[in-house]
């Protein structure tokens, strides 16, 4: 594997303004760009050359949303999971889940590559964490696979699906653990740590692709989690990343105006955005909810 760059410049693929961008979803059938607004409940899409073609209201927080299989999208609101059109019209409820205290909401979901719908909860109480990672199966069941976390972020899979990488951005810290066609999630170890860990990808030579929330940057990182790249972006606080483009050699990268000061906001304008970084690598068309 070459140690040299693998990325050309960022640039400002989509200046959406958003008060937090997650989810990032290429869709190589039409070409087209979503993500969230957690925040503002939106689910945004935009054509490859990122002028937003549509922002569809949901009820708020919108934490995350994955593709369906056969078209429309799964999607975590606060406390609940619905399904939707492809228009993204909700057309039902397929999962509700009773947080361990008010105040918390889910966070990151991710499909893994049976066609469950994963997805995390984050406890900002400062007392022990009580925030949980769920599967929500294809027939509308939900399990806890475990709990415990903080903040859940940053989900991803091995190629054949047998090692799972989850983060937890309240430890700084990327674990990994065995998984596999049965969904059980095995013990976690911890395989990155000392960042604020964020949105997860990998790339076709298996390393990591990390965003750093608050510190403006993506990192990559080999197979065996040692450290290769720094690609910084103009926006502190950098949420989802995502591979996409006809080749899905670009890799996206989200942004979030929450949290950032005046003086921030001043120094990046961009905040909120959705920028687009070019790479020698390529990634993978998103996995798909089968329920």
């Amino acid at each position: 594997m070459s140690s040299t760059a693998t990325t050309g410049p960022a640039t400002v693929f989509s200046d959406a303004g958003a008060v937090l961008v997650e989810s990032i979803v290429w869709d190589p059938a039409e070409r087209r760009l979503r993500w969230t607004d957690i925040t503002l409940g939106t689910l945004n899409t935009s054509d490859e050359h990122g002028t937003v073609l549509s922002s569809v209201p949901l009820p708020p927080p919108l934490a995350s949303f994955q593709p369906r299989a056969g078209g429309g999208f799964v999607a975590a609101l606060g406390d609940s999971v619905v399904v939707t059109d492809p228009d993204g019209v909700v057309e039902r409820e397929i999962a509700r889940v009773e947080h361990a205290s008010d105040g918390m909401r889910f966070n990151e979901g991710k499909c893994d590559p049976f066609g469950r719908f994963l997805v995390g909860s984050m406890d900002l109480s400062g007392d022990e964490p009580a925030a949980a990672l769920y599967s929500i199966e294809p027939d509308d069941s939900v399990r806890v696979l475990r709990g415990g976390f903080g903040v859940t972020n940053g989900f991803e899979w091995s190629d054949d699906g047998d090692v799972m990488y989850v983060t937890d951005t309240s430890t700084s810290t990327i674990y990994r653990a065995p998984y596999g066609a049965d969904g059980v999630l095995g013990e976690l170890e911890p395989f990155i740590v000392g960042a604020a860990h964020d949105g997860l990808v990998r790339d076709d030579e298996g390393c990591s692709w990390s965003a750093v929330y608050g510190a403006g940057r993506v990192e990559r990182y080999g197979p065996d989690g040692s450290h290769l790249e720094t690609v910084e972006l103009p926006a502190p606080n950098i949420t989802s990343v995502a591979f996409g483009g006809p080749d899905f050699s670009t890799l996206f990268v989200g942004s979030a105006r929450e949290n950032a000061t005046e003086e921030q906001l001043a120094e990046h304008p961009h905040s909120g955005a959705v920028f687009a970084v070019p790479t020698r690598v390529h990634g993978f068309p998103a996995n798909t909810f089968s329920g």
